[in-house]
């Protein structure tokens, strides 16, 4: 894989080359393939430090695509972990949901990353707290299903998601939106208290989604637990 970069007044630009052994995974990450190259964009605006940004992009984007294909051994629970122990002096207001949600539960999930809820009045704590992490800016989003989203990658990526729009609960519940945010669970793990959302959204979500092999788990798993 090869990465490179390219700026101009408003705008830094990822270049991603010799990279046919992840160009499934890239493209899902929304990346654009122009004369064989994959390019994402990014507006300086949502930009504190280009030169500490590509540092990280340079240092951790193979073997995050390399965890999300699983071509290594996705380092979630280190991720998570950590993340935990580099907030948990400050007040931010955060909570858990997707793959990693559902492993907390105890079921046997192989997430590909960990996806974090969290408000928009602590982006800037948080790019103080992660300067070094990050690897996709976090930038408005507006539009989208949440209004503000990043990437860290801290053993394994993290995606930052803020704010999640209303209707991704119409018609019915996610397992990130407002409805979950104000229905969360709490699990202990490692010594720490998790809020993930309740199992049920999940189960939907993921038949909803047509993931078959998650529903069976979720499923299996509901069988033998009381709520």
């Amino acid at each position: 894989m090869n990465i490179s970069f390219i700026e101009d007044e408003k705008e830094l630009t990822y270049i991603i080359t010799d990279c046919s052994k992840y160009s499934n995974i890239i493209e899902s990450q929304f990346y654009t393939l122009k004369d064989g190259k994959y390019i994402k964009k990014f507006s300086k605006e949502w930009i504190s430090d280009i030169q500490v940004l590509k540092n990280n992009y340079t240092k951790y984007a193979e073997n995050m695509f390399l965890q999300m294909g699983y071509f290594q051994e996705v380092l979630w629970e280190e991720a998570l972990f950590k993340f935990i122990k580099m907030i948990e002096k400050y007040d931010i207001n955060w909570w858990l949901t997707g793959s990693c949600a559902l492993c907390l539960r105890g079921l046997n999930i192989k997430p590909h990353d960990v996806d974090i809820m969290l408000d928009a009045k602590d982006i800037n704590k948080l790019n103080r707290i992660f300067k070094d992490y990050v690897v996709e800016p976090i930038s408005s989003s507006r539009g989208w299903v949440v209004n503000y989203f990043g990437v860290l990658f801290l053993e394994a990526r993290i995606d930052l998601a803020f704010d999640p729009a209303d209707f991704v609960d119409d018609p019915f519940p996610s397992d990130f939106g407002p409805y979950a945010s104000k229905n969360l669970e709490e699990i202990e793990w490692k010594g720490n208290v998790v809020r993930i959302p309740p199992l049920k959204i999940q189960l939907d979500v993921n038949k909803r989604r047509n993931r078959s092999d998650t529903v069976k788990a979720i499923e299996e798993f509901m069988k033998t637990t009381t709520f």
